[in-house]
């Protein structure tokens, strides 16, 4: 490595590009390992450093008054950094931003660590400097100063050029080459190490090419055999004789007693819903009698979740641990015969890498930079990718366009001639045969539903299911069986067709001759342009009318809803035969586009059409298209044009740029569920934390089409008077009062201040978390307490390690916060609910469905807010070790008579009734206070 690089890193006021400010500058040069120079000095930012800064970086306001400002020292930076490539975490995104903004000049050659880590190391969880540091054993005994990251940027740096420069040469030079058609800042980083590799001619992408040899498919044994539940309850326990596997196992009761519910069900073949309250350990009171079962009859059990988390959990800790288990138990006795329990995850097709998709790409003789460096990107996973799930990449927004061309998603894989599929190395066949050979397959919702939707194009045959988080079931159903578009998808939909013909116009160039039946096929291309420009008219005349209408419509007071519901009596207003004229001309025209794709569809099939350059592309992003449009004008016309007693239509206002999106969904799923989902299943098992409100399955039954479904509740085994205090206030303003908003986050932040920091604050809008983020954020500004909200700090995951990392820290969160979030031990001891989550009133979905009641609130909203409610206050006790505080300041809670209810739906822990001003000491005092033997 002959060429000298510079490692650069800042540390500023704040992560604003624009307003915030450099506090310090570390830069560090070096050359095939050694470090030639170094380059340290702090910054004037002319502000003052908040003190979240200050407790991160140990820089104040002191430290830096005699500092030079950053006019002073760009010169000196400046001639430091010379012409050499810059190297740095994140620098691209951050730093480099910094010295623009501050004048800085550099080269254009910025080597960007955190993505040079997603393209070399694809799957990591984390790719932030700590996390990677870490993973390879760079030792960071300081952090978050400028010349100790930028040391440490350094030698991840000179890590990933090793890993580069062992990857295969022909996947280098692919890379490579593929990267030199983009203005990415850091391609030069695969130029210099491919010119000092061997040259080879691509072939080969790695292991996962070479022909596979598929496992083969678990089989039925004959008659359905019952498996004791005292057998089942053997393995369970045997876990406590295994620390290795389980190492805070502890015999429970409750476990044993849904153990022993799920193995009957298993047996007698029938419908059972089990609540079972935190710390249950009801993932292995399922688990292990599904597999008991499913070995000893060869036999298939299908496990649905709503979440990554628990998916993740499943995967990884679960399941594994109870292969152990099983093996253990079969070696103590002696059972040869005893087949080994097998389990996968399956996804969705659009999950998976289409090979011969990619192929195509990769003949391409034009990319756009996105196409290039998601190829490269891929190029170099392939080589090390075992299931080809594009989870493992990350993929960004605009690769995510280019992934919908590369997936198998509406490919026929399965009865085409692709060479992946004869070899046996196609990504979704292999996951298909994995799962055939699987007693458990790992699946979520949405693929759950839509596979039965579609006619299960992925699942293979199963009679045995098992629904975890089941409160999730009907929201799931009521989006897999509902259509929603707008007038940006039309457009993008448009858009995508009218790109066709260009790809197919480049194909035709490659070929020999244009005549005879390829003439015909630039002919069919032309005419499709002409009838895609000719709908784009239509299409704002359509969504523009629906607007109009939804303006004139909106009940005065309420035009931030956004949303209004389509019933009979909207369709019978005097403008809505505007929408209908409007309709019936954008549905001529997408019909006209959709015949076009369909004779390009016929004249792709005629003789050597097929030779063109790109065509299993082309043909892939046809089909989708066709499946897509005909989808998109089936949805339309079923919203528009039918008033249908049993679908809900609403029209919703995109909050991002104004326009209307119309939207069409079940009334009621239990009728579709017992179609698409129950008929035909043998047992079925749906378990959660939260299935009960008011102590009765009855609603959620109701709203699942289970009435007839067995039912356990269980508690939790965690002590809770010891573990949870809960205070509800008898003086809290109401929402509706002038100074609600204040009230609510001075509370907020006398209580962070009590419990210093460690809090989480779960909100049921995002308007409500913005302002109070803001106010928060003001009133704690000169205390070491950093508020953090989501989606304006950083997304859910990033949140949850920021106050894993730093305690004290308050996050404020909305929706996936009220569920999903484990956050075990002292991180997290404050838990506060600003309001009861009962549905808007407007929401089109919850006011057609409560319509379908008696009595509404007490039938539907009421049950609905309670199990919402304890999703929420689940977040606070995790272990039995755990202690913490739960705020709710909805007076409400204590004032209305449903407040009894939702306070009835927490477990068996102490409630207080206090005054906001009391509440926190009583926080301070539970928290400090260490609890008796």
């Amino acid at each position: 490595m002959g060429a000298s690089y510079v490692a650069l890193d800042l540390e500023t006021t704040g992560l604003d590009l624009e307003n915030d400010e450099i506090i310090e500058i570390g830069a560090v040069r070096f050359d095939a390992g050694d470090v030639i120079d170094s380059f340290q000095t702090l910054v004037n930012p002319g502000r003052p450093i908040s003190p979240p800064v200050v407790e991160l970086t140990g820089i104040t306001d002191e430290a830096v008054r005699s500092a030079p400002p950053i006019w002073s020292v760009g010169p000196a930076l400046e001639d430091f950094l010379g012409d050499s490539p810059v190297v740095g975490q994140n620098v691209l995104g951050f730093d480099i931003q910094f010295l623009r903004r501050a004048g800085v000049r550099h080269s254009e050659s910025v080597y960007d660590t955190h993505l040079l880590a997603e393209m070399l190391l694809p799957g990591l969880s984390d790719y932030g400097l700590a996390s990677l540091c870490e993973c390879f054993g760079i030792a960071q005994e300081v952090r978050h100063r400028a010349v100790e990251d930028a040391e440490a940027a350094r030698m991840l740096f000179l890590v990933l050029r090793e890993r580069c420069a062992a990857l295969a040469p022909e996947v280098l030079g692919q890379a490579e080459q593929w990267l030199s058609l983009t203005a990415w800042p850091s391609r030069g980083f695969f130029r210099e190490i491919s010119e000092a590799a061997v040259a080879r001619t691509p072939g080969t992408f790695g292991d996962n090419r070479l022909p596979q040899h598929p496992p083969e498919p678990i089989s039925p044994k004959g008659e359905p055999v019952a498996v004791a539940e005292e057998h089942v309850l053997s393995v369970l326990r045997s876990a406590a004789d295994h620390p290795e596997v389980f190492p805070a196992f502890d015999r429970r009761a409750e476990q044993e007693t849904m153990t022993a519910a799920v193995a009957r069900a298993f047996n007698v073949e029938q419908q059972l819903m089990v609540e079972a309250g935190t710390g249950t350990g009801k993932s292995l009171a399922y688990l292990i009698p599904a597999a008991c079962h499913a070995v000893a009859n060869g036999d298939r059990v299908v496990v649905s979740t709503a979440t990554i988390n628990l998916q993740e959990q499943l995967l990884k800790k679960d399941i594994p641990g109870v292969q152990r288990l099983m093996g253990c138990e079969n070696r103590g006795t002696g059972n040869k015969e005893q087949e080994r329990l097998k389990a996968c995850q399956l996804k969705g097709r659009r999950n998976y890498l289409c090979l011969k998709r990619f192929d195509a790409l990769r003949t391409a003789g034009v990319m756009s930079d996105e196409e290039a460096l998601l190829a490269a990107r891929i190029v170099i996973w392939l080589a090390q990718t075992e299931t080809g799930d594009r989870a493992e990449l990350r993929l960004s927004q605009g690769e995510e366009a280019v992934w919908r061309r590369l997936s198998a998603d509406g490919a026929d894989c399965t009865s085409s001639n692709s060479p992946y599929v004869v070899e046996g190395s196609c990504f979704l066949q292999k996951a298909r045969r994995k799962a055939e050979a699987s007693h458990i397959v790992v699946v979520n919702h949405a693929l759950l539903l839509s596979d039965k939707a579609t006619g299960g194009r992925v699942l293979p045959p199963y009679t045995r299911l098992v629904v975890d988080e089941a409160h999730h079931l009907e929201d799931e159903a009521t989006i897999q069986f509902g259509f929603a578009s707008g007038e940006r998808a039309v457009s993008e939909l448009l858009e995508r067709c009218e790109s066709l013909p260009g790809q197919v116009q480049a194909g035709l160039r490659t070929l020999e001759s244009a005549l005879g039946p390829h003439a015909e096929l630039a002919g069919v291309t032309a005419e499709l342009s002409r009838r895609v420009g000719v709908s784009r008219q239509p299409v704002r005349d359509c969504f523009g009318a629906l607007a109009a209408f939804m303006q004139q419509h909106t009940i005065e007071g309420f035009e931030r809803e956004q949303r209004l519901l389509i019933n009979r009596a909207m369709r019978v207003q005097p403008d809505w035969p505007e929408i209908e004229i409007a309709w019936e001309n954008l549905r001529l025209v997408l019909n006209q586009v959709t015949a076009g794709l369909k004779q390009l569809e016929q004249s792709l099939a005629a003789p050597g059409a097929a030779e063109m350059l790109n065509y299993e592309l082309i043909r892939a992003e046809l089909d989708s298209l066709l499946q897509e449009m005909q989808a998109t004008v089936i949805g339309l016309a079923e919203a528009l044009e039918k008033d249908d007693p049993e679908r809900i239509v609403w029209l919703e206002r995109e909050r991002s740029d104004g326009s209307v999106v119309l939207s069409s969904v079940p009334l009621a799923v239990a009728g579709l569920l017992e179609e698409y989902l129950y008929e035909g299943l043998s047992t079925l098992v749906l378990t959660g934390a939260t299935l009960q409100a008011e102590r009765s399955f009855s609603y959620l039954q109701e709203r699942l089409g289970l009435e007839n479904a067995e039912t356990l509740a269980l508690g939790s085994p965690f002590d809770f008077r010891r573990a949870a205090l809960a205070l509800v206030p008898r003086d809290m303003p109401e929402p509706e009062w002038p100074a609600y908003m204040d009230s609510l986050a001075q509370a907020i932040a006398e209580l962070v201040r009590a419990s210093q920091g460690r809090a989480l604050v779960l909100f049921t809008s995002h308007s409500s978390l913005g302002v109070t983020h803001q106010l928060v954020g003001e009133m704690l500004r000169g205390e070491a307490i950093q508020v953090l909200g989501q989606g304006i700090d950083g997304s859910a995951r990033q949140l949850v390690r920021a106050l894993q990392s730093n305690p004290k820290t308050v996050l404020l969160g909305t929706a996936s916060f009220w569920e999903g979030v484990d956050i075990p031990g002292d991180a997290l001891s404050l838990l506060i609910i600003p309001r009861l989550p009962f549905s808007v009133p407007s929401d089109p979905v919850f006011a057609a469905r409560s319509a379908l009641y008696d009595q509404p609130f007490e039938q539907y909203a009421l049950p609905q807010a309670v199990l919402r409610f304890k999703q929420g206050c689940g977040r606070l006790i995790r272990t039995k070790t755990d202690r913490g505080v739960l705020v709710v300041l909805d007076r409400r809670i204590a004032s209305r008579s449903y407040g009894a209810a939702v306070l009835g739906s927490l477990p068996d822990c102490r409630v207080l009734e206090a005054s906001v001003r009391e509440m926190p000491g009583l926080v301070e005092q539970w928290l400090g206070r260490v609890p008796s033997a």
